[in-house]
């Protein structure tokens, strides 16, 4: 027993992020799932007035939590998973909007993935469904990330029937099922043989769903079940329905192989949703993906952890996407590197008190905004840059209060109080002259580290440092 127990100091210390205080039999296993572009009222256990019953995505919340005040860093796709991804503000690499990732540039290799933790930390490894931040590079694949497993495409969107661009690992994928059911085979095949392989090992998945996002398809007998609906809002209809039972597949296999008590599981959307689908799918905030309105980034977040994580909580602490790597790294045991800079905070500790504590005191914006509607009775106007190369927006959360610039409209910043108007209908910066500098300076001595843009016009990025 003594020779097994200075063994055992001698592979934490040589490892070198394992805290002692965890065993690795304990260490839980760790499923980041990610939505796309899902409207924040769209699950019923967010929305009032729901088109489709998603009973599996709300389990997670009614068996763990759910927070009404989170948030992506972006509000469109690659430069939300960028930062979800590395646990950064993308801006500090460079990452201001959307991009092709299937010529470049995407993150840069030298960032550190989700991936790469948890598979020097010991863990087995997966990341499956839309990748999005680039591949071209050398060291930019996700296999190169310390991911063990990849299954996915990496672009915006793709078929979700005949996919052209879907790989196994770095081979070719000819012929797959819908994709969100795809996915979820994929997934459950991971784990099975995973825990084939070492029973005690755990493991770490990034399981993105491109579901909701475009094109909008389904499987007819998906389609049928919402028939008295009209022919696109049914499709949108099974999409999610698709989406829930792929969820409530996955869930339901954890349980069944006896993980589901120490598996670390997080369910958010990208960004919020579109203005295309039905009415009231992202309530109650103003706006929707690609603006800076809170539609476009305050999202869907919830957390389930049987062993750690007390049923059925809702919480109004301020968190991010930023939040996951950092609390994910807490969950493991496995100590964050002195180099590696991350912006999130570790989530955990707000589930030993019943009350609202502080998370994030304040969380920055920088990137694009773009009107999605344009011009008078919803007409759209022809704008002189395309949609990811709109001009830039900026934004600052502290508290209650949220201010915001529009810089395309040459206008002054906005300032809303959120709690008292969570729509943001009324400004009131003249009445907090202070408060405005005074968060204007936080943003400007927050944006000084970060780069030039990889993604975007480096006027733009100009423009931002301007802000004073």
């Amino acid at each position: 027993m003594m020779k097994f127990k200075k063994l055992q100091v001698v592979f934490i210390a040589v490892l070198g992020f394992i805290n002692i205080g965890f065993s690795q039999d304990k260490r839980p296993n760790i499923l980041v799932i990610v939505a796309d572009d899902l409207g924040y009222s769209t699950t019923n256990v967010y929305g009032k007035i729901n088109q489709v019953k998603t009973p599996n995505i709300d389990r997670i919340a009614k068996e763990g939590a759910k927070f009404t005040d989170a948030y992506v860093t972006a509000n469109v796709c690659g430069p939300s998973r960028s930062a979800l991804l590395t646990g950064r503000y993308q801006q500090r690499f460079g990452i201001y909007a959307n991009f092709d990732t299937q010529r470049g540039p995407g993150v840069p290799a030298s960032e550190v993935t989700m991936g790469r933790y948890f598979k020097d930390a010991g863990y087995t490894t997966a990341a499956i469904g839309k990748w999005h931040i680039g591949v071209k590079l050398p060291g930019q694949h996700p296999l190169d990330r310390g991911f063990d497993k990849y299954y996915g495409f990496n672009s915006a969107q793709t078929d979700y029937f005949n996919s052209p661009i879907l790989f196994d690992g770095k081979t070719k994928v000819k012929k797959h099922k819908y994709l969100t059911f795809q996915f979820t085979d994929e997934a459950i095949d991971f784990i099975d043989n995973a825990k084939k392989k070492d029973k005690e090992k755990p493991f770490f998945m990034y399981l993105a769903y491109n579901a909701v996002h475009g094109p909008n398809q389904a499987p007819e007998d998906y389609i049928k079940k919402f028939s008295k609906y009209s022919k696109g809002m049914s499709k949108q209809a099974a999409m999610v329905s698709a989406l829930d039972d792929s969820v409530g597949r996955v869930l339901n296999y954890l349980k069944a192989q006896d993980l589901e008590e120490n598996t670390l599981v997080y369910f958010l959307s990208d960004n919020g949703g579109l203005p295309s689908w039905w009415k009231g799918s992202n309530d109650p905030w103003r706006g929707f993906k690609r603006e800076q309105w809170e539609g476009g980034t305050h999202v869907q977040f919830m957390m389930r952890w049987p062993a750690k994580i007390k049923a059925g909580q809702t919480r109004e602490e301020l968190v991010s996407s930023l939040d996951v790597l950092t609390t994910s790294l807490a969950a493991a045991g496995i100590k964050e590197p002195k180099n590696a800079h991350l912006d999130g905070v570790n989530i955990l500790p707000v589930f030993k008190s019943d009350t609202k504590n502080e998370v994030n005191s304040t969380l920055f914006w920088a990137g694009s905004h773009l009107d999605v509607i344009q011009g008078n009775k919803g007409k759209k106007i022809k704008l002189p840059y395309k949609p990811d190369n709109a001009p830039p927006t900026w934004a600052v959360r502290s508290g209650d209060w949220k201010l915001v610039q529009m810089m395309e409209k040459k206008g002054k910043p906005l300032l809303f109080n959120l709690k008292n108007d969570p729509t943001e209908s009324k400004d009131v910066a003249d009445e907090n002259e202070n408060l405005v500098r005074k968060l204007t300076k936080e943003f400007n001595v927050w944006f000084k580290d970060m780069t030039p843009p990889i993604a975007w016009d480096n006027k733009y990025y100009e423009e931002l440092k301007t802000i004073k």
